[in-house]
């Protein structure tokens, strides 16, 4: 294992020896700059990045409260319904890759407004829809909308906060659970004063919101630092762009691109490939939660303005394990493997107990932990990579585009498999306990690993891509070479 821990002179460099190669780090530039590092503007990148969380998932809760409107109206079935809505979510997750890339070649600031704006457009267009095929379309725009900021709102956090990070994470998709807790009942009462479009148009204005949270985005110093050295890697291994022939620029556009779509991560961190795995099944059993719940409430016997108030408690579980496990996972209390496992288990307890239930204290109850431990496990994602890539960071960006690919699997048929379930058996009762049984799949494929996790976490930062940024590599100015085996 080669250790870098020694102190050298400013102007000294490390030849670094392993399996791999050989590898020169320049000690002088290698040290990660501390500007702003939790602390000072620190805080105002964490309210903008939960600010455009909030109105993220709170359209996801939002469009449970729009289904029973839109079967009636539109003569839609369940099925359908759940099919344009996972669409709008799924999709926007399934091109995580693409987002993870964008952050390469645009600022957080240019990736947050343009999302705010086409997601904004994407409501208008749906409160306008008179066919299934409309609002198809209107979803997919909403859902492009809404992927442009999920990569780079995560990214900037991880800039912004180390020491703080799992906090800073968990109140940024607190900020989710708080639109989940105070759109849907605010919706509902405009749904009753102005119908289900001008309801959805009236959002629509209330999105353009993303956008402020988006102009309050900077990037920080050593995202400067990256950009500003791959383009003079790029400069020196293929000349200017002036130099080159516009199909060479274009290529090399596309090559550039499709290196920092980040499916590379798999190859060296195969043990990701459980977790994501799960992931996907979980995400499929929440996005079922999430559509259904006002639904399933109203078939139970209770009307929809008190149906939307169980979808408001799920919220409000969620807001409270969001805010509470972050400090948890920093103070080193519990691992964010250990606590996915947690919440996967109860979120399958919860989801099996919906059928058995008709008390409206007991659906209350249950309804605010099934928020509690479905939807504290999403900013525990990002907890839980980070500790799987500690000694990769580089690799950090790619994983969240992999993770919401994988996510968006789940997303894309958890919403159809529910309304599919309902259409062929009348009820939601079959939905929901086989949403259980998916929930505790995923709890399994965790559970049955718990030796290749700790050898992960155990793993010496020798792998390929390490801890130290290999951009700051400076060959042709080495002054002295200290070679350590």
């Amino acid at each position: 294992m080669v250790d870098l821990s020694l102190e050298l002179s400013p102007r000294s460099t490390t030849k670094v020896i392993n399996r791999y190669g050989v590898t020169y780090i320049n000690m002088s530039s290698s040290k990660r700059p501390n500007q702003h590092i939790d602390s000072g503007y620190s805080w105002v990148i964490l309210f903008a990045a939960t600010l455009v969380a909030f109105f993220q998932l709170g359209i996801a809760k939002v469009f449970g409260v729009f289904i029973p409107e839109l079967i009636e109206q539109l003569q839609m079935s369940a099925f359908a319904v759940g099919l344009n809505f996972s669409i709008a979510f799924g999709l926007a997750s399934l091109l995580g890759p693409v987002w993870t890339a964008l952050t390469y070649h645009m600022s957080h600031r240019e990736l947050v407004v343009s999302g705010g704006v086409l997601s904004s457009i994407g409501l208008i267009g749906a409160s306008l829809s008179q066919s299934s095929v409309h609002l198809c379309c209107s979803m997919v725009l909403l859902s492009i909308g809404s992927g442009l900021p999920l990569v780079a709102k995560i990214v900037s956090i991880k800039d912004f906060f180390e020491k703080k990070f799992a906090m800073a994470n968990g109140i940024t998709y607190t900020g989710g659970a708080i639109g989940m807790t105070v759109l849907a009942p605010i919706i509902e009462v405009l749904i009753n004063t102005y119908g289900w479009r001008g309801a959805m148009l009236i959002f629509a204005s209330m999105n353009f919101n993303m956008c402020v949270g988006g102009t309050l985005m900077i990037q920080h110093e050593r995202s400067h630092t990256s950009a500003k050295q791959d383009k003079q890697r790029e400069h020196d291994t293929s000349g200017s762009p002036s130099q080159r022939s516009w199909m060479d620029n274009i290529l090399g556009l596309i090559k550039n691109f499709t290196k920092n779509l980040g499916f590379s991560v798999l190859c060296n961190h195969r043990i990701l490939l459980t977790y994501l795995t799960a992931m996907m099944v979980h995400d499929l059993a929440f996005c079922g939660w999430v559509l259904f719940l006002v639904s399933y409430t109203i078939t139970v016997g209770y009307t929809a303005q008190v149906a939307s108030f169980l979808s408001a408690l799920g919220g409000g579980g969620a807001l409270l394990g969001r805010l509470i496990v972050g400090p948890f996972i920093d103070k080193g209390v519990i691992s964010g493997h250990m606590a996915f496992i947690i919440f996967l288990v109860g979120g399958a307890v919860m989801m099996f107990s919906y059928p058995f239930v008709e008390a409206y204290w007991l659906l209350s109850l249950i309804s605010f932990m099934s928020g509690f431990c479905l939807g504290s496990t999403s900013p525990i994602y990002v907890v839980l990579f980070k500790e799987i890539l500690r000694n990769d960071e580089s690799a950090f960006a790619g994983s969240m585009g992999l993770q919401l690919m994988f996510r968006s699997i789940g997303w894309f048929a958890g919403g159809p498999l529910t309304g599919w379930l309902y259409d062929i058996s009348g009820n939601f009762y079959f939905s929901f306990m086989t949403l259980a049984g998916l929930e505790a799949i995923g709890a399994l494929l965790i559970i049955i690993r718990p030796s290749r996790f700790k050898k992960c976490l155990s793993r010496p930062e020798t792998n390929r891509s390490a801890y130290l940024d290999m951009k700051d590599i400076n060959v042709a100015t080495l002054d002295t070479q200290v070679e350590k085996v």
